[in-house]
């Protein structure tokens, strides 16, 4: 199969984008039991609205994988936001460190490499903006995604768990 990986603009193809990552982690939410009662902000849940809102942010660069004009996989990579806590500091990017985000491909299509390409392009692009590392959060219990990240680079960084969430996030970075 011939795959294209390409930038390409959110806003003039959000529809589109919203229906490949609903689809394409609704297994993943069902693996993991995951509902919209216990997690609602999951990518297989989310409402289009709040994908938007999500990914049209500042800086946010999303790259497709099309196959027959179809959206096949996404990813974005975008500045990482360091949080700040105090009311009176705005929250800035961190221009060396960029997030992966919603990096996904329909069952289908997947075993094919086409999520190493999603995530090259966007690590290049990401590297071009003068990142040094780059950054995603998992599922923890995922062990099968762990270790593809691994064997790409990433090397975990943290375990966390959230009381609002029904899973632990493994928290992996890679240098660029």
């Amino acid at each position: 199969m011939l795959y294209e990986v390409k930038e390409f603009n959110i806003s003039e193809q959000l529809h589109m984008a919203c229906e490949c990552i609903h689809l394409a982690f609704a297994d993943v939410a069902e693996e993991f039991h995951l509902t919209p009662r216990n997690c609602a902000k999951h990518p297989a849940f989310l409402s289009d609205s709040d994908l938007a809102d999500s990914l049209c942010r500042p800086g946010m660069i999303c790259f497709g994988a099309f196959f027959e004009n179809v959206l096949v996989g996404f990813t974005a990579v975008w500045p990482k936001v360091e949080d700040s806590f105090a009311m009176d500091q705005p929250i800035a990017p961190s221009p060396d460190t960029y997030e992966l985000t919603r990096l996904c491909v329909l069952p289908e299509h997947r075993h094919t490499g086409l999520g190493a390409r999603l995530m090259q392009a966007a690590i290049l692009s990401a590297k071009e903006h003068g990142a040094q590392k780059i950054e995603i959060g998992i599922i923890a219990e995922n062990e099968r995604l762990k270790a593809w990240y691994e064997r790409h680079g990433f090397r975990v960084t943290a375990v966390r768990e959230y009381r609002y969430l029904p899973f632990t996030v493994c928290e992996m970075e890679r240098g660029l």
